[in-house]
């Protein structure tokens, strides 16, 4: 399973409301899951979810910090 920019616009808008860092966590989720990591494995929706989570845990404890 791979994301798209699109998907994180439609199905996933809600992890992102009120966030202020929302394109560079968005950036940093499609880094990792926009292609499968090799030919031989393929991400399932919990390693997309969970590291995504992760991601924007960070991004938003960095919006704390920033200000």
């Amino acid at each position: 399973m791979t994301i798209t920019a699109a998907d994180l616009d439609t199905k996933y808008a809600a992890w992102f409301s009120g966030m202020m860092n929302t394109e560079r966590a968005k950036c940093e989720i499609l880094e990792l899951f926009s292609n499968e990591p090799d030919d031989e494995h393929i991400w399932s929706e919990q390693d997309i979810y969970e590291q995504s989570r992760k991601i924007i845990l960070k991004w938003k404890d960095s919006e704390i910090h920033d200000t």
